[in-house]
This record gives structure tokens, sequence and C-alpha cells, in this order.
């Protein structure tokens, strides 16, 4: 009797363990585990977001960088090619090149060309669909400046240097150059031996039209 009650007892508490081990998964246990899948459930939808919102931004910067080159080429042309005649601003550059450059300007005439639509400005983007810079300049117009000017020959060459390297687009066209003449003690008039000559030149700025 003993052993059959013992293993009676054995099985009871046995089962006793299996409730209470039931009682605690169901009570503790699967409360956990369905918390923990929801907030997997919800990392897993913030990455997804996040990646989502990463791969938006990115676009977002490429095509504010797009803008940004456009803007920058935009303004680069506008520098070399301003909108509008802007002939006080041509003049004040050329007046600035010329003292930089230690020539004298003795008298400008300045004359006008209304800007005209050219071939290549009527492309409007490139076969790429790139934008191209032609499609950035609107008709161009030009105005020529007849310059009277004296100086050193080294004097001319740095005026030249700075009308290439100048922001806004400036063509010699013409140039001529004559030694600047010196009266002798006898009165007549020689060519000077001095570096210093007179010279006339044709200068031809551009803009867009406005």
């Amino acid at each position: 009797m003993k052993q059959t009650t013992q293993r009676f007892s054995g099985i009871i508490f046995s089962f006793l363990i299996l409730v209470v081990a039931a009682v605690a998964f169901f009570e503790f246990v699967e409360p956990e585990y369905v918390n923990f899948m929801t907030l997997k459930g919800q990392v897993v939808a913030q990455q997804q977001f996040l990646a989502t919102q990463q791969e938006i931004a990115t676009k977002m910067q490429s095509v504010l960088a797009t803008e940004a080159n456009q803007a920058s080429s935009s303004q680069a042309v506008n520098l070399a090619l301003p909108v509008g005649v802007d002939s006080a601003g041509a003049l004040a550059q050329l007046y600035g090149l010329a003292g930089a450059s230690s020539l004298t300007i003795q008298n400008i005439g300045v004359s006008l060309q209304a800007a005209q639509q050219t071939a290549a400005q009527s492309t409007a983007a490139s076969p790429s669909g790139a934008v191209s810079v032609a499609s950035l300049i609107k008709p161009a117009g030009s105005i020529t400046f007849q310059i009277a000017a004296s100086g050193s020959y080294e004097a001319l060459k740095t005026f030249l240097q700075g009308i290439e390297t100048n922001v806004r687009i400036f063509d010699v066209t013409a140039l001529s150059i004559k030694p600047v003449p010196t009266v002798t003690t006898a009165g007549a008039v020689v060519n000077g031996s001095q570096d210093l000559y007179n010279y006339n030149m044709t200068v031809v700025a551009y803009y867009q039209s406005s």
C-alpha cells in the first residue's frame, strides 16, 4: 500500500506541477510573448518607415543638388552675359581693367545692337535630357565700345589679358597702335622713341534680353 500511495502521490504532484506550469505559462509567459511579438512588429514597421524616409531624403537631396547646379550655371551665365544691357557695368569694368593696367582711357564711344535669337540658343535641352547652357541663355545683343587710350606696350598687354579673363565676356575686334609723337626743341614733330603709344580699339560686350 505504501508504494501505491507513494506512486499515486507522485502522480498527483506531477499533475500539480503541470497545472502550475500551465497556469504560469498562460498568466505570465503568453502575455509577454504577445507583447514581444507586438513590439517586434512595431520595430519592423518603424524600420520600413525609416528606410522609406531615407529613400525620400536621398531623392530630395538629389533634386536639390540638381537645382543648385542649375542655379549655379544660370548665375555663371548671367555674370558672363548679364540680363539687360548694363552698359554702365561694362564701362565700369573697362575703366577698372584700364586702371589696373596703367592704361589711360581718353575717350569711349558706345553703340548698341539689339538682341537677336540664335539657332544655338533655341535648343532647350541636350539629347540626353540634361539642361544645356544654351537653354539658359536668352536672345543676346551686343554693345560696341570705341576706345581711345594711351600707355606703354606692357600696359596694353596687361589690359588685353584682363579683357580675356574678365567675368563678363569682352571681345577685342579691332586694334591700331601709333607711337605718341614727340616735339623736338627745333619744333619738329617726330615719332617718339619712348615706350608710349596711342591705341584705338573696338571692344564688344554682350548681354541677354530682359
